[in-house]
């Protein structure tokens, strides 16, 4: 998990560690994980992805549907092997390191294997409470909130708030979004 239970009660102020009570917490932020990654379009924990086919653009860059590439292990054009001293890996691509080399255009023409993501000390903070404002929102469902909580104020107005849209919740990440893949 990319954030802890113990992290999770810091945050919420549930600190209730009944054996129920754990295991539900980490449901909470298993949900809320995999929200996060279905929005973000990747899973942002560090893992390696092996033999990893994608079509060729005729660009000097090929994006792949992943943030933080940290090392390509290998790379495949057709069926010639790619030197990896001509590769760098950046964000959320690979580029030839010379300024003329392409990747050529084709479908499922290239096979790649490379690491991406972040381990759990490097991961962006905002990812990280992203997951656990989430997990805290779904937390005060189970205290009989269905979805909607409201709050008086002094001058007898009143709001609502509606806990089951987490938008709100992870617009935060937007510059973290790989759209198109």
């Amino acid at each position: 998990m990319i954030a802890s239970i113990a992290m999770f009660d810091t945050y919420s102020g549930n600190y209730e560690d009944a054996p129920e009570a754990a295991e539900l917490k980490g449901a909470f932020l298993c949900t809320a994980e995999d929200i996060v990654s279905s929005y973000l379009g990747f899973d942002p924990k560090q893992q390696e992805h092996a033999d990893v086919v994608v079509s060729g653009t005729g660009s000097r860059r090929l994006y792949l549907p992943c943030r933080n590439i940290t090392v390509v292990q290998a790379l495949t054009v057709g069926t010639a092997a790619v030197d990896m001293s001509l590769v760098a890996a950046c964000d959320d691509h690979i580029r030839f390191v010379d300024h003329t080399t392409k990747f050529p255009v084709g479908e499922d023409n290239i096979r790649l294997s490379y690491t991406a993501g972040w381990d759990a000390q490097e991961m962006p903070l905002v990812i990280v409470v992203s997951i656990l404002r989430i997990a805290t929102l779904m937390l005060s469902e189970t205290g009989g909130n269905i979805g909607l909580t409201g709050k008086s104020f002094a001058d007898n107005s009143r709001t609502f708030v509606n806990y089951s849209n987490y938008r709100k919740y992870l617009q935060p990440l937007d510059s973290l979004r790989i759209l198109g893949f």
